[in-house]
């Protein structure tokens, strides 16, 4: 978002966008939801529960996919081989955050029971990587760059087990935006606008990482080299950016997938929830169930 602005896309379409930043999830999805805020972007596996109670807000594009990661320690018998997270304690920062709904659903995937085969310790974000220096925990999960970063420190010892492009979930967007119902019945035109400039901001991330990076570090809360913000940026797929049915499609996906571990009611309909939720703002008119 923050890109589109600095390289004037935002302007080129007629729109003048300020920024606030929110430090929680909840909080931001009810800024957007009580028309406090226009829209916002965050990660659509910390965004699927609280849809599914109400917010009234609609998802109105995906930005890439690509910034979650898995990592353990090599001390602690962790290698590449997913099987050997059998019986380790994995560290996340919330029992109901993108991180545990992301990773249980890639453990079930390859064969590990995310209930039974492991254990989720809860640890404040910025202690997971000590507890697992101190041998609390044996592996943990995150985001992006601070993963990356956190293997980089760590002279070879964190090794990736999973992440968030992992088989079977190559090709999925991880990261949305979500518009209030205000905006959208008072300029349909302004959201659409909105989301072209942020997708040939994500289209310039693919082009030139490099350049980004640079903007990122400027403007970022994590300080980190420009060469490591580039090589975490070439990992991700920012040429992914479904709008309308296609979007509509991964929330589909997941609300289906999150049922299976009990995050989303059993008796959610996964494509009527997802027609509900996102909006096709390339459409004169709201989709409809």
């Amino acid at each position: 978002m923050i890109l589109a602005e600095q390289t004037g896309l935002y302007r080129d379409r007629g729109l003048k966008v300020e920024f606030t930043n929110w430090t929680d999830t909840p909080s931001l999805l009810e800024a957007v939801a009580t028309g406090k805020v226009d829209a916002g972007a965050g990660m659509i596996m910390q965004f699927m529960r609280p849809l599914e109670q109400g917010f009234d807000l609609k998802l109105v594009a995906g930005t890439h996919g690509g910034c979650m990661r898995m990592v353990g320690s090599r001390r602690a018998g962790i290698t590449k081989d997913i099987s050997s997270v059998r019986g380790k304690t994995i560290g996340i920062a919330d029992a109901t955050g993108f991180a545990y709904n992301t990773f249980a659903l890639l453990l079930k995937s390859n064969g590990i029971d995310p209930l039974q085969d492991v254990v989720w310790q809860v640890y404040p974000a910025p202690l997971l990587e000590a507890a697992l220096m101190r041998g609390d925990i044996q592996a943990y999960a995150d985001s992006d760059p601070l993963m990356y970063l956190a293997q980089r420190r760590s002279g070879g010892d964190l090794v990736e087990i999973l992440s968030n492009l992992a088989v079977p979930w190559q090709g999925r967007v991880c990261c949305v935006v979500a518009a209030s119902n205000t905006v959208l019945r008072r300029d349909r035109s302004a959201v659409l606008a909105m989301i072209d400039a942020m997708i040939e901001a994500a289209e310039i991330c693919v082009a030139d990482p490099m350049e980004v990076a640079k903007a990122f570090v400027q403007y970022g809360a994590i300080k980190a080299p420009v060469e490591d913000i580039a090589a975490v940026l070439r990992m991700q797929t920012h040429h992914m950016h479904p709008v309308g049915h296609d979007l509509a499609a991964e929330v589909a996906f997941y609300a289906a997938q999150l049922k299976t571990i009990g995050v989303m009611s059993a008796d959610l309909d996964p494509q009527a929830f997802a027609q509900n939720i996102v909006d096709d703002v390339t459409k004169g008119e709201p989709m409809h169930v």
